[in-house]
């Protein structure tokens, strides 16, 4: 085991209560919307904020024990920590702001080159833009061979055109120094790239943990089905769950005669780029379905239209884990 993390940590009425492990080299996301407790949980790692009660292990070293009293600072926990504003000097180039941590100065134009940095070793913080500065703080993070990395939305500030390349570039990494990794994110496909495992993370609350394609693919909980991007969940009763989930690519516009059928009028269409989003009333709830461009070409708001359901995608949910 690499980390063990189980602790709790109250502000106000919100209450956090984080519990996961990691194996070594494995990349786990916590995944939830904003204000749900995962920079606190990564804080509390990092030794910024001290959790109220729990443990937190990593790789043997206890880093905190509110039973036994234990709590190392934050320079004595091997954590590198990527904040959202980046933190980096103000005062120090780019070339200075990664040397800083580097026993070895002659390798700080290997991180400028493996973070596109090269041509930027004089500019100061205030010079760069939100990616470049973004990439600096990674570059120093890497350079101080922590135990364990702690990303906080680490992709955030970062140009869409950019993001893609930065993601396999930190992917190609990771794999190489072979370090453990924390990444949180509000965006799923940012989880699904990078990680192994997921946690839901939900107004404090661990939900589903599991593989990344267990809980993208097979989701427990309404929480995990809204974070992965289910379009429908609908309340059923008389059933041992509260909810199901059904993707809106899991419903498709048919002619034919089908048990797993529905009708139902339709009552917006949303167009995008490479495909539409047909919403139609079904009973007293509205249902997205998601077709291709070229698909029902000539359905009208206002039509009444049957929907195929694939039923090995619908999803049993329960309210809370």
């Amino acid at each position: 085991m690499t980390l063990l993390v189980d602790i709790e940590k109250k502000i106000g009425n919100f209450h956090l209560k984080a519990a996961f492990t990691m194996d070594h080299r494995e990349n786990f996301g916590l995944l939830g919307e904003s204000g749900c407790g995962k920079s606190m949980t990564l804080k509390c790692i990092a030794g910024i904020m001290r959790p109220d009660k729990g443990k937190i292990i990593l790789n043997d070293r206890v880093l905190y024990d509110s039973e036994k009293k234990i709590n190392l600072s934050p320079q004595k926990r091997k954590v590198g920590y990527l904040f959202q504003d980046y933190a980096l000097f103000p005062n120090m180039t780019v070339e200075q702001n990664i040397a800083v941590v580097l026993k070895n100065k002659n390798r700080t134009k290997e991180y400028l080159e493996q973070f596109y940095l090269k041509g930027l070793e004089k500019h100061y913080p205030s010079m760069l833009s939100g990616g470049q500065r973004q990439r600096c703080a990674i570059a120093r993070m890497m350079a101080a061979q922590p135990e364990l990395l702690l990303f906080d939305e680490p992709f955030s500030a970062v140009d869409k055109s950019l993001r893609w390349n930065l993601e396999l570039q930190i992917l190609d990494i990771l794999d190489k120094i072979k370090k453990p990794v924390i990444l949180v994110s509000h965006d799923r496909d940012e989880i699904y790239h990078l990680c192994d495992r997921v946690g839901i993370l939900e107004w404090g609350q661990m939900r589903d943990i599991g593989t990344k394609e267990e809980v993208f693919s097979h989701p427990k909980t309404v929480a995990a089905a809204r974070m992965i991007g289910c379009e429908n969940i609908l309340p059923v009763q008389g059933k041992p769950y509260a909810y199901i989930g059904i993707p809106a690519h899991a419903m498709k516009f048919t002619s034919d005669q089908s048990k797993s059928q529905i009708k139902g009028k339709v009552v917006k269409i949303l167009k995008e780029s490479n495909e539409k989003i047909v919403i139609i009333r079904f009973k007293d709830q509205n249902l997205y379905v998601r077709m291709g461009k070229e698909e029902g070409e000539n359905i009208q708001i206002g039509q009444e239209i049957k929907i195929a359901i694939n039923t090995s995608q619908i999803w049993e949910l329960n309210a809370e884990h």
